[in-house]
């Protein structure tokens, strides 16, 4: 693995502790909510008709982490992540549900795979942002990665 890619893997396994919840408790990942009722649609109705998506965003199957619940600016959602298969440092996907499950928003960013990027991969990072999301919600997309201390 080389420098450029352990530091990635290392800011999407902070996106992974990002999820935390008890041991005892059953784990559904951010894939899974996707294909269940409800999500399945609001997720369908988030990527159709977007240019470039790929195949793995697209039907919202990868490497993802557990969703986990968050309450923002006054609004509840179930917020994940999911990644590119065996590419995750360069090409991840933060999707946010709002509570009831009727709409989603969500940012796919592809980091380009350069030496520099290790180092600043925000700079060399491309956003694709679904479901036609506002600011507010835009902020809350991209804090579930900027707050990495290595996204800079």
């Amino acid at each position: 693995m080389t420098g450029q890619n352990a530091l990635r893997c290392a800011i999407f396994g902070a996106l992974l502790s990002l999820s935390a919840g008890s041991v005892a408790q059953q784990i559904v990942t951010t894939s899974d909510v996707i294909q269940q009722p409800g999500y399945q649609t609001s997720w369908q109705n988030m990527v159709k008709g977007q240019a470039r998506l790929p195949g793995w965003a697209r039907k919202g199957m990868g490497t993802s982490t557990p969703a986990q619940s968050l309450s923002w600016k006054g609004q509840n959602y179930l917020v994940g992540n999911l990644c590119k298969p065996h590419d995750c440092a360069n090409n991840f996907l933060i999707v946010a549900f709002k509570e009831d499950k009727s709409q989603a928003w969500g940012v796919r960013v592809e980091v380009a795979n350069k030496p520099e990027a290790i180092d600043h991969p925000k700079k060399y990072a491309k956003y694709q942002w679904l479901g036609k999301p506002d600011e507010d919600m835009k902020a809350l997309l991209k804090k579930q990665f900027e707050s990495n201390p290595d996204w800079k």
